[in-house]
């Protein structure tokens, strides 16, 4: 249903045409059928007159002018619009008011200030206002169009509310992806939550990253009556916006005075209603992403209106079990039982990137360029759908991405041990399990992985020379880093890779100790195998030794024990970040 205010002047036409006998107000629908120019077929010819036309211009009353853009035909029965006419809005009825021949007028005293002008003036007025007051009405019951408490009542139809003096609002700051081209709409109503997801913020109005802007700051409002939270705090989008990268809010949040605009409610409930679903499995799925956790739905084929779910979560606290079942009770279709099936903790998925980096960068950019790919793998990883293959290319692409990096390839992916590579399909295949991203290694001679060792002893023993040990592992660095430079060949025996493994017990027999001068780890590597014996750690037992390994995005491996071990992946290299030689008290 469509209603157009009719205004005084149309209610008097109206009301005289009918005193003195014409047709008042016959609807015709624009356009009519036909091209154009367009002919409208009156209802009652010959036609002596056409009065009045009145319709809807740009969705507001409208009075068009005989001459300018209609004239009646010489049939006397057709109204024609002119070709330079402002006509109609499109789909909208017109009202013609008209004379025709034939006409017998009741009353014909109808000049200003008579008494049969005067009583329809009065009639006329009243009408206006009555139709005025329609208007009201009818707008207040549309988004576009309602205002104050009944734009309140319109978006409740909706789940939606006007925010209120009194909540935490400040701004958050998005930032766009490297890999995004071109502009980035971010919708009012966008939801931004702590970590935890405790705390939900959404924001108030629609913004736009111009295609050369990085990042853009909208105002944000607490969903509910929290406390504010610090700055860093908002930084995680449950719903992931193509194009954005990462989002926080740079500075605390603080409380509002002011209540949510008229505007800002309008295009927040719009946007909602654009974007949302209610009561779908997707509406479901939804609402438990923004706790955090990712989910497997299913339908009972043999139970109709029954739906179990099961997280993937490594434990299942209470307080995010009654938050989960709180946001599926709020999501839940009616008539439809939503059910926990329990919970599976995802297998982590480790991944290895061979990187090649651009020549000459300083080593602040090539540690800058590799937290850029871990952040975008690590993305991708987490908006990845539970049981889904993972695409080698999708992964490459991502790394290659970042300026600095010029090659980039997957050299291994493996869950609990079994590669999970099928290069012929070029995919990572995940589909069997719940899986989340574990150990990931950039492997890239541009930028090493840092050695360092630790060796502390108890007082009154002889101390260990740091200068001596830095040496050491110098030498041993140096041998590795010869060892490694090449691919390891796919039909390398056990005894090839055990020469490109650093171990605890080499590292150990690389070192000088009191009482244990160093040894050569390349006579060890060639010799026969069980003819060398390695160091322990009994066999130093003065002395704790510690061996830590780096890599470049920050991932480290410690070596304590004789068995710990750290694989070099074919062209990783080292590099010794140092040695240090301290006194500790008594070993407990």
């Amino acid at each position: 249903m469509s209603f157009r205010r009719r205004t005084f002047p149309e209610v008097l036409d109206s009301l005289l045409l009918e005193i003195a006998g014409g047709v008042a107000a016959e609807d015709h629908p624009f356009p009519p059928p036909g091209s154009a120019p367009y002919r409208h077929s009156l209802e009652h010819p010959p036609v002596g007159q056409v009065v009045s036309v009145y319709g809807s211009r740009d969705g507001q009353p409208w009075r068009f002018h005989e001459g300018k853009d209609y004239r009646l035909g010489s049939d006397q029965r057709t109204l024609e619009w002119l070709e330079a006419a402002e006509t109609p809005d499109a789909g909208t009825l017109v009202q013609v008011n008209y004379l025709p021949t034939s006409a017998q007028p009741v009353l014909t005293d109808l000049q200003t200030g008579s008494v049969v002008r005067t009583l329809a003036e009065t009639l006329g007025l009243e009408l206006a206002r009555l139709y005025a007051q329609l208007e009201a009405v009818y707008r207040a019951g549309f988004v576009d169009t309602a205002t104050d408490s009944s734009l309140d009542n319109v978006v409740a139809l909706l789940g939606v509310e006007r925010v209120r003096a009194g909540r935490p609002a400040g701004e958050v700051q998005f930032t766009r992806a490297a890999s995004a081209k071109g502009a980035v709409t971010i919708p009012a109503g966008t939801r931004v939550v702590t970590p935890s997801g405790d705390v939900e913020y959404e924001t108030t109005a629609t913004v736009t990253l111009a295609p050369a802007q990085t990042a853009i700051r909208v105002l944000a409002r607490d969903r509910e009556a929290n406390e504010p939270v610090p700055a860093d705090s908002l930084t995680v989008l449950p719903v992931p916006l193509a194009g954005i990268e990462k989002v926080t809010n740079p500075g605390p949040t603080a409380i509002s005075t002011a209540d949510e605009t008229d505007g800002e409610l309008r295009e927040r409930a719009k946007n909602f209603l654009h974007g949302s679903e209610r009561a779908t499995l997707g509406a479901l799925k939804q609402a438990i992403a923004r706790q955090q956790v990712s989910v497997e739905l299913e339908e009972d084929p043999e139970q109709p209106g029954l739906v179990r779910y099961t997280l993937h979560v490594d434990a299942l606290t209470p307080e995010l079990e009654q938050r989960v079942l709180a946001a599926v009770e709020d999501a839940r279709p009616a008539g439809v039982r939503v059910v926990p099936k329990g919970f599976v903790p995802p297998k982590p998925v480790d991944l290895e990137l061979r990187l090649t980096t651009a020549t000459g960068l300083t080593e602040q950019d090539l540690r800058a360029a590799h937290r850029a790919v871990k952040a975008k793998v690590e993305d991708y990883f987490r908006r990845l759908p539970a049981r889904e293959n993972a695409s080698l290319t999708r992964l490459v692409g991502l790394a290659m991405n970042v300026p600095e990096v010029l090659d980039a390839r997957v050299a291994s992916a493996s869950v609990e041990g079994a590669s999970v590579v099928d290069a012929a399909a070029g995919l990572l295949l995940l589909a069997d399990v719940p899986t989340v991203l574990g150990e990931l290694r950039l492997c890239d001679p541009g930028l090493p992985t840092a050695l360092n060792a630790t060796v502390t002893f108890v007082a009154g023993v002889t101390a260990a020379d740091q200068r001596t040990i830095e040496g050491d592992l110098a030498a041993a660095v140096a041998y590795w880093n010869e060892r490694n430079a090449s691919d390891l060949p796919a039909d390398a025996d056990a005894r090839e890779r055990a020469v490109r493994e650093v171990s605890f017990g080499k590292l150990l027999r690389a070192v000088t100790l009191p009482g244990k001068p160093a040894a050569d780890l390349r006579a060890y590597d060639e010799a026969e195998p069980g003819t060398l014996a390695l160091p322990t750690a009994a066999s130093v037992a003065d002395y704790r030794v510690v061996f830590a390994l780096t890599q470049p995005t920050g991932l480290s491996r410690t070596l304590t024990a004789d068995t710990d071990t750290y694989a070099l992946s074919p062209a990783e290299r080292l590099s010794l970040a140092g040695a240090e030689v301290a006194v500790e008290g008594p070993h407990g």
